[in-house]
This record gives C-alpha cells, sequence and structure tokens, in this order.
C-alpha cells in the first residue's frame, strides 16, 4: 500500500491536500480550546492596521506569537523587536501586510522549498527515497511554522537553493541565496563553512604555494555569505548603539535564555531532568518541557544517524552548527520549531531501517501535530 502511494505521489497535489488538512485542527480548536487570556498575542484578530480583519478562526492563528512582530516590523519599521531579522519582514512589506497575501507568501515559499528539496535530494538518492523524505518532512509535529506567518520557510527554501546551485556548481547563484540566508536568522552564518566545503570537494581547490594567489581570488566572492549579518548588525549599533543587540533582545522574551556566553549542552539536558522531575506532570509547563527535551534528544540522534549513513559532508556541516548554535543558550525553548528547517534530519529518517521506529514515527507525528496546531491556534506556546 505505501508503495503504491510513493508510485502515485504528486508533490502538487499533496501540499495542497496537507495544507488544507492543517484548517481541520484550526476548526475543532475554535470549539474545545478556550483562547488564552495571558498572552496578548493570542488577540492578533483584534489588529486592523493591515487592511484586513483578523477576525476569523481561518485567518488568525497564523499569525499568533512570531507573526504579529513580523507584520508590526512591516508595517511600521523595528522599534525593539531586534531578535526578528530583516529579510522575512521585508517581503511582507513588499508583497503587502495583510494576512492573506502574507499566508500566500509562506506557502508560494515552503512549496518551492519542497520542489528543490526533491531535486536536491534525487542528485543522490532514488526518487523513492525523496517522496519519503517530504512525506516525514509534513507530517513532522511543527511542521505547520512552515505556512504561518513566520520565517521558516523562507530560510529552508534559501538554504536548500543554496545546496542545489552548490551540486550544481552554480557557485554565484549559491553565494547569493547564502547572503540572503544570513539576513533571514542567525543561524544562516552556519551555511559558509558548508558552503566552502563543498567548494572544496568539487575540486574547485587545489592547496600549493604556487596557487596562493588563485586561491585567494576563487575564494574572494564567498566573503559576500556573511553580509546580510554584518548589515544587520550595523543597523543595529545606529538603532541601538549596540551591534549584538539582536542577541540581546533574545534575552528580554523571560525563557531563561543566555545571551552573555555560551551553555554546553549537557547543562541544559541537567536543566530539563529538573524541571520533568519538581514540576508537576499534569502542568502545561511541563508538557512543553518534556517536548523540547524529546525534540533535542530526537534531533542528536538522527544527526548522529546521518552521519553514520554517510550523508554529503556539506549537508551534515551545516547541520551539525545550525543545532549547535540554537542548543548553546541554555534553553531549549523553541527547539521543537527550530529543527524543522535542519533538513537532514529528515533525509536520515528516510534512510532508517528500523521499521518500529520508523511506524512509531508516522502514526505519533500526525497526532502531535493536530495537537500543537490546536493549542497554538488558542494562544498556548508550542515552540
Amino acid at each position: 500500500m505505501a508503495s503504491r502511494f510513493l508510485r502515485r505521489f504528486d508533490l502538487m497535489g499533496i501540499f495542497i491536500l496537507w495544507r488544507l488538512l492543517l484548517f481541520i485542527p484550526l476548526v475543532a480548536a475554535a470549539y474545545l480550546i478556550p483562547l488564552n487570556p495571558p498572552v496578548p498575542v493570542s488577540y492578533v484578530y483584534n489588529f486592523k492596521n493591515f487592511g484586513l480583519s483578523f477576525n476569523s478562526v481561518f485567518l488568525f492563528p497564523w499569525a499568533n506569537f512570531d507573526g504579529i512582530h513580523y507584520f508590526n516590523i512591516a508595517e511600521f519599521g523595528y522599534t525593539n523587536q531586534a531578535r526578528f531579522f530583516p529579510l522575512f519582514p521585508i517581503l511582507i512589506k513588499l508583497l503587502s501586510t495583510n494576512v492573506i497575501a502574507s499566508l500566500l507568501l509562506v506557502s508560494i515559499l515552503f512549496l518551492l522549498a519542497l520542489f528543490i528539496f526533491k531535486r536536491l535530494i534525487e542528485i543522490d538518492f532514488p526518487k523513492s527515497v525523496s517522496k519519503k523524505v517530504l512525506i516525514l518532512l509534513l507530517i513532522f509535529p511543527t511542521s505547520f511554522f512552515f505556512v504561518s506567518i513566520y520565517s521558516e520557510g523562507l530560510f529552508l527554501f534559501l538554504t536548500l537553493l543554496v545546496f542545489y546551485f552548490a551540486r550544481k556548481k552554480m557557485w554565484l547563484f549559491s553565494i547569493s541565496c547564502a547572503l540572503l540566508l544570513t539576513a533571514t536568522r542567525f543561524v544562516g552564518i552556519a551555511i559558509l563553512p558548508a558552503l566552502l566545503y563543498e567548494y572544496f570537494v568539487s575540486g574547485k581547490i587545489v592547496f600549493t604555494k604556487k596557487n596562493i594567489f588563485m586561491l585567494i581570488k576563487k575564494l574572494t566572492p564567498f566573503l559576500i555569505v556573511p553580509a546580510g549579518l554584518i548589515f544587520y548588525s550595523l543597523f543595529n549599533l545606529y538603532e541601538w548603539n549596540n551591534l549584538f543587540y539582536f542577541i540581546q533582545a533574545q534575552g528580554e522574551l523571560g525563557n531563561s535564555r543566555s545571551v552573555s556566553g555560551i551553555v554546553l549542552f549537557p547543562q541544559t539536558v541537567f536543566r530539563y531532568f529538573k524541571i520533568l522531575t519538581s514540576v508537576p506532570a499534569n502542568s502545561y509547563d511541563w508538557m512543553i518541557a518534556l517536548l523540547e527535551l524529546i525534540s533535542f534528544l530526537f534531533t542528536a540522534f538522527m544527526l548522529y544517524f546521518a552521519w553514520k549513513k554517510k550523508l554529503r559532508r556539506s549537508y551534515l556541516i551545516f547541520a551539525f552548527i545550525n543545532f549547535a548554535i540554537t542548543i548553546s543558550t541554555g534553553t531549549f525553548s523553541g527547539l521543537p520549531r527550530y529543527i524543522i528547517t535542519i533538513f537532514p534530519i529528515f533525509m536520515a529518517l528516510a534512510l532508517l531501517k528500523n521499521k518500529i521506529l520508523k511506524l512509531s514515527y508516522i502514526i505519533i507525528s500526525p497526532i502531535l501535530l493536530f495537537i500543537l496546531l490546536m493549542l497554538f491556534s488558542r494562544g498556548y506556546f508550542v515552540a
């Protein structure tokens, strides 16, 4: 049955079906779960500044939490939301600060990302593997963030374009996308060492004493990759007198995120075990802490498995650095969402031979996706 489904796989049709099915939890939640009063951003439907009322169960949930900040940046510019990098709100501004236009934007970006992901996978693997990877990505518990008004879809799209163009040896296109990636999220900087490694293994670099100047000339274009981060840092200096205010701003969320130094992940894991043994197991905070810890363990295992399966080294360099940056702040808050852009996880998952583990994922993930989207839509923080 599974093989018959994969043979009939139509990416556009699967995406449309998946996107429509995501509205079911919204309707169910509207009847079953009250709005979360203490969280102001759960009331985004009250904002009337964007040319369209949000007062619809089908619309306002997609802009919950970070979404409303992106809208505010696009409409009014930066005030104190430095933790949000500029490329995504710029795209919203260029298109229209309108919820339907923004939903179309993120949906198109994610659909394009899926097509690029399929092409990228099929450079090294048969089509059957690419189809499995995409399905496993779509049913991931927090995949709905790709089509929420968040930057995840844009980030994944640009990441995959960087690697696809690099694999096709279209280096200027790859470098240009990498530049945009560093203007999308801070962890976008993880693309630079991965891209340099890909350039190295492509045979473009040969280290000898005689070709040192030629080597410098070839590597010069890669200097523009961090430009997105550099220009945003300069904007931070101009706006807030601090080159790295976007890091400091992360500490203003009240989620115990360290902004003054690196916290090694064993310390964070220990902290989570303390939370799980001290907070009542029937509390919402306990359940979210468990979800965050499981997300860490799942990602660590899948990256180890990806390394064991010898996935392309440049992909792994990006994945490990991205993950290392994300878990070095003393908290796993938001981790269930952050990991969805670490694409080698899903490639490794498709290569998993253990039928029990894979079947468990296929059963549990859609259920969690349904539940987490219900909670998110009513103003409860999930990631």
